[in-house]
């Protein structure tokens, strides 16, 4: 009997032995391994009517998709189920997409994630001089002369946390004040609980606690500061502490402008101001200052004095 030969081995390598031990059912052994191959029966079929890849083959041999579109059964091998397969696949390539590009939310804590991302859409306004401040319980104020001459004078209260306070994007790595607020006493009355200024991308921060407790964060390590010292942390901002405990942030755009904030711990809460000279800054407050909700100051009309609200 001329021996079966497959391409690559050796020519007395009988394979013989397999052919006979194929079962009725056309698997070897019990397992069903091996799929016996059906002689063609001439009939043209269409390819995505041939079968299935696995051992299920039809007369024209398996479906050269395989199990791309789910299981092997012939409902699957037909066009229509190669379409639905299809749409499926589209479908979780949409759904993988969106999943990835989704936002994450903000950590509840300021002062515990010090690497927070610093940088916020939009440069903001220009102004020659404006100061914003967070303090009390707490009692909110933008006060400052755009570039274009115009005032801003605004004061308003805000019981909630301010993630995005002020900010600037003309400082290089970005620069952004942050509040957290204690739970509302019984009157819903809150306190800053922290502040937090982070720049440098995020991996510089500052966070002062309202006991007088504060971190500084250098490239995310730990820097050790001491009263009347100071330190340069690695997005070039400069942080001092004044020999009352208080902490000051402050930093300069490559065109010569400045912003810095003091961070002041009161026992109740956190006190917050900042400072910008000839810079551009956004936020929170920015843009509440220029809504209709901001309580403005009246103007001074030449030759008469400002109104004052009457004694209760």
């Amino acid at each position: 009997m001329m021996q079966t030969q497959w391409p690559g081995l050796a020519t007395g390598f009988d394979l013989s032995t397999f052919e006979t031990s194929l079962g009725d059912n056309g698997s070897v052994g019990t397992a069903g391994g091996f799929a016996r191959a059906q002689p063609p029966d001439a009939i043209a079929r269409p390819w995505w009517a041939s079968g299935t890849a696995t051992g299920n083959a039809n007369a024209n041999g398996a479906n050269p998709l395989g199990d791309l579109f789910g299981s092997s059964t012939a409902a699957n091998g037909s066009l229509a189920g190669i379409i639905t397969g299809l749409v499926s696949l589209l479908q979780q390539l949409v759904g993988s997409f969106l999943n990835q590009t989704q936002t994450q939310p903000p950590g509840q804590n300021p002062a515990q994630q010090p690497n927070q991302n610093c940088t916020q859409a939009g440069s903001g306004q220009q102004f020659q001089n404006v100061d914003v401040s967070s303090t009390g319980d707490p009692h909110l104020a933008a006060v400052g002369t755009r570039d274009s001459g115009a005032a801003v004078d605004a004061h308003w209260d805000s019981m909630t946390s301010q993630n995005d306070l002020v900010h600037s994007t003309q400082i290089d790595g970005g620069y952004r004040v942050s509040t957290a607020v204690t739970q509302p006493d019984a009157n819903g009355v809150t306190s800053n609980q922290s502040a937090t200024v982070r720049t440098n991308f995020g991996q510089d921060a500052v966070t002062m606690n309202r006991d007088g407790s504060f971190g500084v964060y250098d490239n995310g390590a730990e820097v050790q500061l001491g009263k009347g010292e100071s330190a340069v942390l690695s997005g070039g901002e400069t942080v001092s502490e004044n020999q009352d405990g208080s902490l000051i942030v402050s930093a300069r755009s490559a065109t010569g402008g400045t912003i810095a904030t003091t961070l002041r711990a009161t026992g109740a809460g956190v006190d917050v101001s900042t400072h910008a000279h000839e810079l551009a800054v956004g936020g929170d407050a920015i843009a509440h200052a220029g809504s209709a909700h901001a309580h403005r100051r009246p103007a001074i009309v030449q030759g008469t004095a400002p109104m004052t609200p009457p004694t209760p």
